[in-house]
C-alpha cells in the first residue's frame, strides 16, 4: 500500500516543476496551443503558477486531513474537460489523496500537460495508482465533467457504478455600488481570464439601480487586446452581427457586448448585466438558479463567497459544483 505521505510528497515535487523555465513543460504548453488556440501560453502560465503555489505540503496535508485514506483501492475513472488549462487536475489530486487509483481520460483539447503531470507523478512512485487511457474500461466509479448534453450521456452510460457528474454552470458577480476602482479592475479578471470559457468566469453582473454600467465597463478595457485573438474575435463579430440583425439593444466595447438581461447564459464575448432595487430580488434569482451557479463573486453580502478578482484562483477546498469530491471518494 502506498502511504498518503508518499502521495503528498509526489504532488509537492510536481509543484516545484510547474515553472516557466521547465523546458519539457513549456514544450507541452506550446504543443497544446498549436492544437488548441484557446489555451494560450499566457493562460497556461497563470494556471501553472496557481497550482505551483497550491501544491505545498501544508496545503495538501490540511486538505486531506478530514478525509479517510482508503486501504481498499478502487479504480476511479476521470473524464476531464478541456475548456481552460488543467481543469481536470483537481479531480486527479483528490483521487490520489483518497488512496484510490486514478484512471484518467484527458481531454483531447488539453492532453499534453496532463500527460507530463502523469509522467512526473508516476516517476515519483505513483505508477501503480495512475493510468492514462483512451477508453474507460474496468472502473469501479467515475468522475466526469462535460456539457449538459454529455451529462445525460454520462448518466446513462455509468448508471451501474457510483458517479460524480458535472454539467454546465456559470458564475455571477453581485455589486453593492461601493466598489473601488481596484475592485472593478479585479472584476474584469473574473469576467475575461481564460477568455471567459470557465465555469467560474462571471457571465452575469448584478448592480444596484443607481449604478451606471458604463462605469464598470471602463475598467474592463484592460482586456481590449482580446479582440486580437482570432477565435475570440470571431465570436465577438458573430454575436455582434446577431444583435444588430435582431435589433437588440446592447452596448459595444469593441471586444465585448454587454446586454441588459437577467440570465447566466451569456454567449462567449457577451456579458449580461441587470439592475436590482432590493436584496429580495437578488435572493430570489439565486434561489431559482442555484443549480446553474458555480460561484458568486463580490462584496454584496455573505452570499457572495468569492472575493473580486479571485474567481479563477480557487482553494483546494473549492469543489466544483459545490459537491465534495473527497466525500464522494470516501464513500466508495
Amino acid at each position: 500500500m502506498i502511504e498518503q505521505s508518499k502521495v503528498i510528497d509526489a504532488l509537492v515535487h510536481l509543484g516545484t516543476l510547474l515553472t516557466e523555465d521547465n523546458e519539457e513543460l513549456q514544450a507541452a504548453t506550446n504543443r497544446t496551443y498549436v492544437e488548441n488556440n484557446w489555451l494560450t501560453n499566457d493562460n497556461y502560465t497563470q494556471s501553472l503558477a496557481h497550482w505551483s503555489a497550491s501544491l505545498s505540503k501544508d496545503n495538501l496535508s490540511k486538505f486531506a486531513k478530514p478525509y479517510h485514506y482508503s486501504d481498499n483501492t478502487k479504480r476511479v475513472g476521470i473524464i476531464m474537460a478541456g475548456n481552460i488549462p488543467m481543469v481536470g487536475f483537481h479531480d486527479l489530486l483528490c483521487v490520489l489523496l483518497s488512496g484510490h487509483h486514478a484512471v484518467v481520460k484527458p481531454s483531447s483539447d488539453d492532453k499534453y500537460v496532463i500527460l507530463y503531470i502523469a509522467k512526473v507523478l508516476r516517476a515519483k512512485g505513483l505508477d501503480t495508482r495512475l493510468s492514462i487511457v483512451e477508453r474507460l474500461n474496468t472502473i469501479d466509479a467515475v468522475i466526469a465533467t462535460g456539457s449538459n448534453t454529455s451529462f445525460r450521456y454520462f448518466e446513462l452510460y455509468f448508471k451501474h457504478i457510483p458517479s460524480l457528474l458535472r454539467k454546465n454552470r456559470k458564475s455571477l458577480a453581485i455589486l453593492s455600488g461601493k466598489e473601488s476602482g481596484e475592485e472593478l479592475d479585479a472584476l474584469a479578471d473574473d469576467v475575461f481570464q481564460y477568455f471567459g470559457l470557465g465555469c467560474r468566469n462571471v457571465s452575469l453582473i448584478l448592480i444596484p439601480r443607481e449604478m451606471d454600467i458604463t462605469g464598470v465597463l471602463d475598467h474592463f478595457m484592460k482586456y481590449k487586446e482580446l479582440a486580437n485573438h482570432n477565435k475570440y474575435a470571431n465570436n465577438y463579430t458573430y454575436h455582434r452581427a446577431l444583435l444588430l440583425m435582431n435589433q437588440e439593444q446592447h452596448l459595444d466595447t469593441g471586444f465585448a457586448l454587454p446586454k441588459e438581461r437577467m440570465s447566466l447564459q451569456a454567449p462567449l464575448a457577451c456579458i449580461h448585466y441587470a439592475h436590482y432595487d432590493k436584496s429580495a430580488e437578488v435572493d430570489n434569482f439565486l434561489s431559482e438558479n442555484r443549480e446553474d451557479i458555480q460561484c458568486i463573486v463580490g462584496n454584496y453580502s455573505s452570499v457572495a463567497n468569492v472575493a473580486l478578482g479571485s474567481a479563477q484562483m480557487p482553494d483546494l477546498q473549492d469543489f466544483a459544483d459545490g459537491i465534495d469530491t473527497m466525500s464522494f471518494l470516501d464513500d466508495l
